[in-house]
């Protein structure tokens, strides 16, 4: 991850504009008077799910946080960048390396790929009649890129020093291990292998299930750069455009949940990879959707896990955690969490495959948090002991604090029911543990885990704008200036790909080089520098000049597309233009999208 997606993971649009701007909630989005010019009425729109803002008024600009911050300080972006990596506690790498080879990435593809074929082979049979056992299809197992480590403990070392992979870079990113003796040997033998996506669907570590009774059942690779459990959510990058649609996640505990789900339909499914749901993981379920649903297992183990769950998600609205996101009255709308229960003690896996399980009743019948908390929380103490009651109390107290007061008295008077309290004492011993400080040591107690992190939102690549830049650099013969000039920069989101852009354009327009790659990395400096040399690195598509200037078009249309369907969006959160005016400037828009959309019929 570069400097660029720790700062925007790290820091999110509204705490940033908030901060010179007073924002009023709009809907999903935010507004204010526009900071850029003088207005009585709002044109300012701020939307969290894009993590972008625009004025719909005299300006007619927008961008993301390096825009905001380069169009209000006046700075370029290498001093936005600097300003925001000092707010978010970024430390910049200066020294960017000319080689944009990510090769953790590489070899967790090629290591992918490698245990892939070893399932289809001889030594992989034993694993293929264990997915069969599980239900578990072979285009389900070609969407989870499941594969086999060998028995051998040593044949994917062999493979990767066959295509000149180094070995220590192997070892750092988690798929070979040095022993004790010095000898290098595989991480993974003789193991049911489940690839572990990002959320953009890199593979950043491994999942692995032992067979024949092999101890313990499941191990994953160790924390690398690029892997972090208590980050990573197993199956997002193919829950997301779901989670998205429905507006609901489910949340469960293993791989197995996860691929039986997926596999009978139900798409919308993640999992925390047995263990609780951290608060990170919380923040990126919070990018795709604002309802979630805990499914995790029934036992006794699973009980706990969701108690520790739904302590990390309150932490989210805790005021001492998260500051000034958490003033804001309408932040208690962004997250709501149920909690689902199984009958007869089933795991999700058990219950989706068995003929008795209605998957989609089960998890419309889930119960917000507290419904399930109190008696959970409450037959975990002895009411009857001294400060038994109290300690009841003091567990579910610190969600109290972001509780709408209609609830508030619902939930005071549920738990003065539950543990036979009177309602009076409830409140007031609700309100002294909201007073006290959130998160300290209780020992033998795992629902408290003392370790935090303030990580908001990861910043995903675009995937269309990234095959733009990759043709167009590769071909700059074929794209002239008149093609590149009519091209409004707005329609790139990042202000990096903005300005890379607007470099590129610039650099053309002075007539194509004998060395055009050398030429246009002189004009660039730093994360610039480093986002054309990534781009320039990776496989371009050839084929005959026409054919290239179509795809040119179609990429620039859909970009455009794109760009008019969000404004279109952002207007009718703007007060800045009358009636009138507005549908005039709707109708426009309304008759470019259809223009559009003629265009990209090719």
């Amino acid at each position: 991850m570069s400097n660029i997606d720790d700062i925007k993971g790290s820091l999110d649009v509204v705490d940033v504009i908030s901060e010179h701007v007073k924002l009023q909630r709009a809907g999903r989005n935010y507004k204010a008077n526009c900071p850029f010019h003088s207005e009585k009425t709002p044109s300012f729109i701020v939307d969290p799910s894009r993590q972008s803002w625009r004025c719909f008024g005299a300006c007619s600009t927008g961008g993301d946080i390096f825009s905001f911050v380069m169009r209000l300080d006046g700075v370029e972006f290498k001093e936005a960048l600097s300003i925001l990596a000092n707010k978010a506690g970024v430390i910049l790498q200066h020294d960017i390396p000319m080689s944009n080879k990510n090769i953790p990435v590489e070899i967790n593809h090629m290591t992918c790929e490698f245990y892939k074929e070893a399932l289809l082979g001889v030594d992989g049979e034993v694993a293929r009649r264990y997915l069969k056992s599980r239900g578990i299809d072979q285009k389900t197992a070609e969407s989870f890129d499941l594969g086999y480590s060998p028995r051998s403990g040593d044949s994917l070392k062999s493979h990767l020093l066959f295509h000149d992979i180094d070995i220590d870079q192997a070892i750092e990113a988690g798929v070979l291990v040095r022993t004790q003796s010095g000898s290098v040997r595989d991480f993974f033998w003789d193991r049911i292998m489940f690839p572990i996506h990002d959320m953009n669907g890199r593979v950043v570590g491994f999942g692995a299930r032992g067979l024949d009774g092999a101890m313990p059942k499941y191990i994953n690779t160790s924390a690398t750069g690029m892997f972090d459990k208590k980050k990573t959510l197993y199956g997002l990058h193919l829950a997301r455009d779901s989670i998205r649609t429905s507006g609901e996640g489910v949340v469960v505990e293993g791989y197995m949940d996860v691929i039986a789900a997926h596999q009978h339909g139900f798409d919308n499914v993640v999992a925390s990879m047995g263990t609780a749901l951290t608060p990170e993981q919380v923040v990126s379920l919070k990018r795709f959707g604002r309802s979630f649903v805990l499914a995790l297992d029934q036992d006794q183990a699973g009980q706990e896990a969701t108690l520790r769950s739904l302590d990390g998600a309150w932490k989210i609205f805790d005021q001492s955690n998260f500051g000034r996101r958490n003033r804001d009255p309408f932040a208690r709308e962004i997250i709501d969490i149920k909690v689902l229960s199984l009958p007869d003690g089933k795991d999700p896996d058990e219950f989706i495959r068995s003929k008795e399980g209605d998957w989609e009743r089960v998890v419309s019948d889930s119960v917000p948090v507290m419904d399930y908390l109190i008696p959970a929380v409450s037959a975990r103490f002895d009411l009857d002991s001294p400060g038994g009651k109290g300690k009841v109390i003091e567990v579910l107290a610190p969600i109290f604090g972001s509780m709408d007061p209609f609830d508030y008295d619902k939930y005071t008077n549920q738990i003065a029911v539950e543990i036979n309290a009177n309602l009076g004492s409830v409140k007031k011993s609700i309100q002294t543990n909201l007073r006290k400080p959130r998160f300290y040591d209780r020992s033998n107690n795992d629902l408290y885990p003392q370790e935090t992190n303030d990580e908001l939102h990861v910043d995903t690549p675009d995937v269309l704008v990234d095959h733009l830049f990759v043709q167009m650099f590769a071909w700059p013969e074929f794209l002239n200036v008149e093609a590149l000039d009519s091209v409004n920069p707005d329609i790139f989101h990042k202000t990096e790909d903005k300005h890379l852009f607007i470099n590129w354009r610039k650099f053309i327009s002075r007539g194509i080089e004998d060395d055009v790659q050398a030429g246009f990395e002189s004009m660039l400096d730093g994360y610039l520098k480093k986002r054309y040399i990534d781009i320039r690195n990776k496989p371009f598509i050839e084929g005959e000049k026409e054919n290239i200037k179509l795809d040119f078009k179609y990429c620039m249309g859909r970009l455009e597309e794109r760009y008019l369907k969000s404004y279109r969006s952002g207007m009718f959160y703007s007060e800045a233009v009358s009636q009138e005016d507005f549908e005039v400037k709707l109708a426009e828009i309304d008759k470019k999208l259809r223009e559009k959309k003629k265009d990209l019929m090719i």
